[in-house]
């Protein structure tokens, strides 16, 4: 019996011990080991190469057979000298990636679709083209990245260890037929599902301090024809959906901004507009630019329509797919009750109301439209078919969600309107042509991991209510030919032609920054 009792007591010390050299541990600590073995200095840089990563790597008896197998499945480099054991990655410390996401069956380019690099915690989007262009650490290669696109299945590609500039990425429509049709819940409306998403947004949208690396364009039109380009790269800083939207920071990497073309305000018009000023205060175009529903949704606004549930009406207009999971499509119009009894959708000359898209699994909201346009022609729209025009999307990172893009249809840098016979009465003046604005703003890098964050100091974010019109800036040109999201995003021919009639844009840049004013 006790030498029964010895063998069992012997069998489970080496199970232990077996079980012992098993324990997940991270390359980190293997390499620390290693270095201590090797009597040896370690070095390495976390930037460049991660060792965090868990293994069940073993120690072999001879030092070169156990750096050899470290290399190979680590992906390392390791290097011995006299006084140190240097650690590095067999990938670049940056890899580029280019490539366009597209419809498998029609080929055609996917605008603002998801790109997640799962591993990094980070994620891009393709541009309005359906193309992306972007950078992301070496030691991330091998992780998967995923692309996602409402109404696609998502697709999966392997991080490559090298740069790619012709990746294609290629996904499946999944369009609902007949047999799809979704029967909601007994007793549910339309408004309902809208309250439950407004009800989980403090749950799906992040709640703590987030930094977004983000693209502005805005570009100015008298009728069809290119007069003003302004673009910038900005750093934003929010705090999460818990604080006010004013805390948010901006600051101003880089900007350009070309000459104004546009017809501008006279002196009635600069009269009533500093009057409105004076009143609401003036709102810089980088923060108006950032602003969206899901971030205002608690802000004493007029239009509210993920909150004030009297003054909008609210109806089921099918789903959508987002990869496996439905999508709901709610149609809202504005119904405000008017001062002689006509209820604000009754009017004729114009549409107010958009479109709200809700995950049916977790209650996001990943889609909002806004338009104001007209009907049957009987009012003056600013491009032939709406007053005002917004669309903002947002994207899941790290399990939660964040702006992705915003597009909106803008009021000009000048006149809303030019007459042929300005001094007319209203009823008989003529319209010469219209003028507008559309402004684009892409997320192209959102970052979660304070650690990795450069955060906005109070000092450099710009002020809320500065100017950026008259205001002037430092301009680089070397930065814009580096800046990779203009190749994502190039000027149409059309408009660089139109903006160019007098001097070119390089020029206009150069004038109508603090460069110019300083070398007067």
């Amino acid at each position: 019996m006790k030498r029964l009792f010895a063998i069992l007591i012997s069998s489970l010390i080496i199970v232990l011990s077996f079980a012992q050299n098993r324990t997940k541990t991270t390359y980190l600590s293997v390499v620390e080991e290693l270095s201590r073995k090797l009597k040896l200095e370690l070095s390495y840089s976390s930037d460049l190469v991660s060792l965090t990563d868990s293994t069940d790597f073993l120690f072999s008896s001879r030092a070169d057979s156990c750096i050899s197998e470290l290399e190979k499945k680590a992906m390392l480099k390791i290097t011995k000298t006299d006084t140190h054991l240097i650690v590095s990655s067999k990938v670049p410390a940056y890899v580029r990636l280019q490539g366009t996401v597209t419809d498998a069956t029609t080929g055609e380019l996917l605008p603002y679709a998801n790109i997640l690099i799962e591993n990094a915690g980070t994620g891009t989007i393709t541009n309005q083209n359906g193309q992306f262009d972007f950078k992301i650490l070496g030691r991330y290669a091998g992780s998967k990245i995923t692309f996602s696109f409402l109404g696609y299945k998502s697709e999966q590609v392997i991080m490559p260890f090298a740069d790619n500039n012709a990746l294609r990425v290629q996904l499946q429509s999944k369009p609902y037929t007949l047999s799809d049709i979704y029967i909601l819940p007994k007793g549910t409306e339309a408004v309902d599902i809208v309250k439950r998403a407004v009800k989980n947004i403090k749950r799906n949208y992040a709640r703590n301090t987030s930094q977004m690396e983000a693209f502005f364009r805005r570009t100015d039109y008298r009728d069809s024809v290119a007069s003003q380009l302004i673009e910038a790269a900005l750093l934003i800083q929010d705090y999460g959906i818990d604080q006010q939207a004013s805390t948010t920071r901006i600051q101003l990497q880089e900007i350009r901004k070309s000459t104004n073309y546009l017809v501008k305000w006279d002196a009635k018009d600069r009269l009533f507009i500093a009057g409105l000023e004076k009143m609401f205060g003036h709102q810089n175009m980088f923060y108006r630019a950032y602003a969206n529903y899901v971030r205002l949704y608690r802000s004493d606004w007029w239009f509210e329509p993920l909150t004030d549930y009297d003054t909008f009406k609210y109806e089921f207009a099918g789903f959508e797919w987002f990869d496996s999971v439905k999508v709901y499509k709610i149609r809202f119009i504005y119904d405000a009750l008017w001062p002689d009894g006509r209820r604000a959708s009754h009017n004729t000359n114009f549409e107010d109301g958009g479109c709200i898209y809700i995950n049916s699994e977790d209650w996001a909201i990943l889609k909002v439209e806004q338009w104001m346009k007209g009907l049957k022609g009987k009012a003056s729209t600013l491009n032939g078919e709406y007053f005002e025009h917004s669309e903002m999307g947002y994207q899941k990172i790290n399990g939660k969600y964040y702006l992705k893009y915003k597009q909106s249809l803008n009021a000009p840098n000048g006149k809303f309107w030019v007459y042929e016979n300005p001094d007319a009465p209203d009823k008989h003046k003529k319209i010469k042509y219209m003028q507008w604005a559309e402004t684009t703003l892409l997320i192209t890098k959102v970052i979660s991991d304070k650690k990795e964050m450069d955060k906005v100091r109070y000092r450099e974010m710009l002020a809320h209510d500065e100017d950026s019109y008259k205001t002037t800036y430092p301009y680089h040109p070397e930065f814009w030919k580096n800046y990779t999201i203009l190749k994502q995003k190039p000027m149409e021919e059309k408009f660089v032609k139109e903006m160019e009639w007098e001097k070119s844009l390089d020029i206009q840049f150069e004038e109508n920054s603090s460069n110019h004013a300083e070398n007067k």
